[in-house]
């Protein structure tokens, strides 16, 4: 890949168009990839969510007391169901399911979201689900991984560098599952790292008036939304605030004043909704349903569930055989080195720190709550946050490697990305007992030989007139889509060294 350090100031148009097209082909590559599936709805972190979308659009009610019956993830408080959730997602949603539920009351007007009254979700909620899941978990993963590969080039990775970061992200992380799930961490995730990205421009552009205002005011709105999406973001936000206000105190103050004033505007509106959903359905804006919750109880010790860490659920979290994340993404091995080299970088300490405090807040947060297995998920879920973060650092090292570190870089995305594919075909939520075998190997892997039931989205089905749910030809559209736009990619990163030759483009690597 190429090793042009790209600057806005120091490239012709081709090459800007160059940057840009492989941009485009990474977000369509990656928002396919994510459409391409669906995990199961009928679990008690979806439909509670899906639920209260549902619930404010047909009645503008919070509770969810027609589906109770269908989640355990609930709350109860005088007399009805609420969400124990965050209503971000939910909130996020409200488009995509508004759009979907119009287009189910033309095309099926006698539809009902239950089987019967109490009884299972119907097709017309997995209907639903699959449009809301696209619109925001879907779509804001791409969009992260779209923000790594800008933002990575304009802090000097290398287009090949960006490139490199941003499809380990997308594509050989479970990213790549949770983008296909109605849960919250993808979309936590994107807007957390988004947020980070919106003040690294603001602190690598000079200063101008208008920009700064509409940077500031999206930094702090997507670190508030991210709260509201999911409460376990709310230290991760306030790092990333810290590390912003840190950076910028060497600023002439009217910029200083005129961004804070901005970010902490952005910061207010967003959070807004949040509190007033605590207020209509718990009387008070700092109450969550967590602390109503009718079927965990671990919920209610603590700080709603999270107590101190432990040690030993940290390691499992790392290399444990049913949840250790370097089972599922064996590239982050080269993180710690990415970390390293970062370092030694001028002007990137204070991005280094803040990349590894996110993380370790998650690692700790993580091993002290009181539900730390996430379920039967499919790998520890409740990380999914850092993967952006630590996925940065390795666009810096793909620039920086030599020949064999390049190989051995590619080797382990291979591998990575085999295990993502995987994962997300066959389940991110395993439904039987996950402590008495290797995920990967004694399930995974035979159960997407085996190709039982693919969890293809509706989309597909309905667009495939050979699909049977149990071939792998269900996944060849998608191999096909990847290996078309993977080419193209590599092409354009030629394309871009045989122009970097060219004595108006300054190579600077």
């Amino acid at each position: 890949m190429s090793n042009v350090i790209w600057r806005d100031d120091k490239i012709d148009t081709e090459q800007n168009k160059i940057k840009n097209r492989i941009g485009i082909t990474i977000f369509v590559l990656l928002f396919f990839s994510y459409c391409y599936f669906l995990q199961s709805p009928w679990n008690g972190n979806t439909v509670p969510r899906v639920a209260l979308g549902i619930s404010l659009i047909e009645n503008g009610s919070l509770n969810i007391n027609k589906f109770h019956q269908n989640t355990g993830d609930k709350a109860y408080y005088k007399g009805n169901y609420y969400s124990d959730k965050a209503p971000g997602l939910a909130f996020s949603a409200i488009p995509a399911i508004a759009a979907s539920k119009l287009y189910l009351d033309s095309a099926k007007g006698d539809y009902k979201w239950l089987k019967q009254e109490g009884g299972m979700i119907s097709l017309a909620f997995v209907f639903v689900t699959q449009f809301a899941t696209i619109a925001t978990s879907g779509f804001m993963t791409a969009l992260a991984a779209l923000a790594l590969y800008f933002v990575a080039i304009r802090w000097g990775a290398g287009l090949g560098g960006a490139t490199f970061g941003a499809l380990a992200y997308g594509l050989a992380t479970p990213a790549w599952g949770w983008a296909t799930f109605f849960f919250g961490h993808a979309s936590a995730a994107a807007c957390l790292f988004l947020g980070l990205v919106s003040i690294l421009y603001l602190l690598d552009l000079p200063s101008a008036k208008r920009r700064d205002i509409v940077l500031g005011f999206v930094s702090g709105a997507l670190l508030s939304w991210a709260v509201v999406i999911e409460y376990t973001t709310a230290p991760a936000s306030a790092v990333i605030a810290i590390y912003g206000l840190a950076s910028a105190l060497r600023w002439e103050r009217a910029r200083f004043i005129r961004v804070f004033l901005s970010a902490f505007a952005g910061a207010v509106l967003f959070i807004l909704p949040l509190l007033i959903y605590h207020y209509a359905a718990y009387e008070n804006i700092f109450t969550s349903g967590y602390g109503y919750t009718v079927f965990y109880p671990g919920q209610k010790e603590g700080f709603y569930g999270i107590r101190l860490p432990r040690v030993g659920i940290i390691v499992w979290l790392l290399v444990g055989l049913q949840k250790g994340i370097l089972w599922f993404s064996p590239l982050l091995l080269f993180v710690p080195l990415a970390l390293y080299k970062l370092w030694k970088t001028p002007g990137k300490k204070g991005l280094v720190i803040t990349i590894i405090a996110v993380s370790s807040y998650y690692f700790l947060m993580n091993s002290g709550y009181a539900y730390w297995t996430g379920g039967g998920s499919t790998g520890p879920r409740h990380i999914t946050p850092i993967l952006p973060f630590i996925c940065l650092p390795l666009a810096f090292l793909w620039t920086k490697a030599g020949k064999k570190l390049k190989l051995g870089l590619l080797i382990f995305f291979a591998i990575s990305f085999l295990i993502s594919l995987m994962s997300v075909s066959v389940s991110m939520q395993i439904q039987q007992s996950w402590d008495r075998i290797h995920i990967v190997t004694e399930y995974i892997i035979p159960k997407f030989i085996e190709a039982s039931q693919f969890r293809t989205s509706l989309i597909v089905r309905l667009l495939s007139p050979s699909y049977d749910g149990n071939s792998h030809l269900d996944l060849l559209p998608l191999y096909i889509i990847l290996a078309l736009g993977g080419l193209y990619i590599l092409w354009e990163l030629k394309n871009s060294q045989r122009k970097s030759s060219n004595p108006k483009v300054s190579n600077l690597g």
